[in-house]
């Protein structure tokens, strides 16, 4: 009798065993592969409702996923961007609302030559939904943050630093824009948001990721299924993921594209690379002054205009890294034979400035901490061909 009480324990435990992993086994074993390339749209409203009718888009995101690659691009399609449809010619973040899903795929479509297969509208309540699931969930505030708006019933008070934040929290860094930077600094913190929860996704359980993808599918309008989504969230586990830059001309209070500019996004989209006649020596400029009335961003990009031939990446993060000195300016070269041109751009632009160039073969500590800092405030350095810490405003 005792044996076969313990034969029925062992039984049992099995059983409680097979029911626990039955329905992750089952997700596995029925996902989707994704094909080599693929593109879809991401839409974000600025209303707590996907299904309100409000006036505009507030995000547009192009996304391409290669598998083989294992690389992702988004695309961020500035809202001002003027585009002709049906004889109209108005904003792009119009078009969604007026038009309709399909009309705004078939224009992005036609004008990056890329097949987009799928597309998800979400409101800025789905990164209190997921937040929720995830949270607490690390983010790096660069700056006090503090705003009262009692008529959208929104509270903002986030001190610089490392904040872990529920998902109610996520929802009102995202949304914060009052700031010198504007819509720049917006797309930069939802950046910031998606990135945060990614990261927090990747640490979690596979109950957590099923339950989100739920949310995401309960709460969104799309075209996707469980499968597909689930799909992608394997391929993103280990993707590489880079944000470009759409090349736009500003005009007023908006902004063309070329069919010049068009084509060499086509080119990037397709080939998941930057195409080599366009390669751009690409500067990351740190805020490393410990006090600075002034907006970083905007004084730095003031500082850089028509700087042709350079891809200028922003960082308005004082960096806490061993051997940095703050209020100190320092040149980090990656990129060898672009030394003697980067150090002649940076005379001509910083001319009453002294800066230090740091060999990094002699310094790989104090390197290696930079680089970890970026990394763990998202930003990506792997294709800067030089890091600049600005220790004043001379």
């Amino acid at each position: 009798m005792k044996y076969f009480m313990y034969f029925l324990g062992i039984i049992f435990s099995i059983m409680v065993i097979i029911s626990m992993i039955y329905p992750f086994v089952k997700t596995y074993a029925n996902i989707e592969k994704l094909p080599e390339t693929y593109y879809f749209l991401v839409l974000g409203m600025d209303t707590t409702d996907v299904n309100e009718k409000v006036s505009r888009t507030d995000s547009i995101l192009l996304v391409g996923v290669n598998t083989k690659k294992e690389k992702i691009l988004v695309l961020p399609i500035p809202r001002d961007l003027l585009v002709t449809i049906n004889n109209n010619t108005l904003r792009v973040n119009a078009i969604y609302v007026k038009y309709g899903a399909k009309e705004l795929i078939n224009l992005l479509e036609n004008m990056f030559k890329v097949k987009i297969s799928d597309y998800l509208v979400f409101d800025y309540g789905l990164f209190k939904e997921v937040g929720n699931l995830f949270a607490p969930v690390r983010i790096y505030v660069p700056k006090d943050m503090y705003y009262e708006d009692y008529h959208q019933n929104l509270h903002i008070d986030f001190k610089q630093g490392y904040n872990y934040l529920n998902g109610e929290e996520l929802l009102y860094y995202a949304r914060f824009r009052h700031d010198a930077m504007g819509d720049l600094g917006r797309i930069q913190r939802q950046k910031d948001v998606l990135f945060a929860l990614m990261n927090a996704a990747k640490s979690s359980g596979m109950s957590k990721i099923i339950k989100s993808i739920d949310i995401v599918l309960k709460n969104t309008v799309n075209s996707f299924d469980f499968k597909k989504l689930f799909s992608l969230f394997l391929v993103s586990k280990n993707a590489e993921i880079n944000f470009l830059n759409l090349p736009v001309e500003i005009v007023n209070d908006y902004v063309k594209l070329s069919s010049k500019n068009a084509e060499y996004m086509h080119q990037y989209l397709v080939k998941f690379e930057e195409p080599k006649e366009n390669k751009k020596i690409w500067v990351t400029l740190i805020n490393n002054m410990e006090s600075f009335g002034l907006s970083f961003y905007t004084v730095t990009r003031n500082r850089w205009t028509n700087a042709r031939g350079y891809l200028i990446e922003i960082v308005d993060i004082l960096p806490n890294v061993d051997g940095i000195k703050h209020n100190k300016s320092y040149i980090f070269i990656k990129t060898p034979e672009y030394k003697e041109k980067i150090l002649e751009e940076i005379r001509k632009r910083y001319k009453n400035e002294t800066f230090e160039i740091v060999d990094i073969k002699g310094n790989e500590m104090v390197y290696f901490s930079l680089i970890k800092f970026l990394s763990n405030n998202y930003y990506n350095t792997l294709k800067s061909d030089a890091i600049i810490l600005v220790g004043s405003n001379l």
